[in-house]
């Protein structure tokens, strides 16, 4: 009986975990770039060449789960690489995590010249 009594109550509390399965959430961002045709790596992974559309994870309030950091490459020597990150949500200060529907890379801008980013402009 002292045998059986320890594995009756691990059983009894594995039957009585429950887990919780989690929705994913996703939403698209429109990449543009100047020039056009620029290599855009997010997280280290290159994606493809602008213009284009990406689909990143997102919370139900649509911002991203991680620190997401998006890059573009450009082509030429002549032109600057621009990066934008963001932040993963966090309850204090949810705004900054938003996941924008668009980014535009203004490679011919210096980010020492306050950079070539656009983000939600048209």
């Amino acid at each position: 009986m002292k045998k059986i009594l320890p594995i009756l109550a691990v059983s009894a509390l594995l039957c009585s975990c429950e887990t919780e399965d989690k929705d994913i959430y996703s939403r698209q961002i429109q990449i543009d770039s100047n020039p056009t045709g620029t290599t855009i790596v997010i997280d280290g992974l290159r994606l493809g060449k602008t213009p284009m559309s990406v689909g990143v994870e997102t919370n139900d309030s649509g911002c991203f789960v991680r620190k997401t950091v998006i890059t573009a490459i450009p082509s030429d020597s002549g032109l600057h690489t621009q990066v934008v990150t963001f932040p993963a949500f966090r309850m204090d200060d949810g705004g900054k995590s938003i996941v924008p529907e668009k980014i535009f890379f203004d490679l011919t801008k210096s980010p020492a010249e306050g950079g070539g980013v656009k983000i939600n402009e048209d």
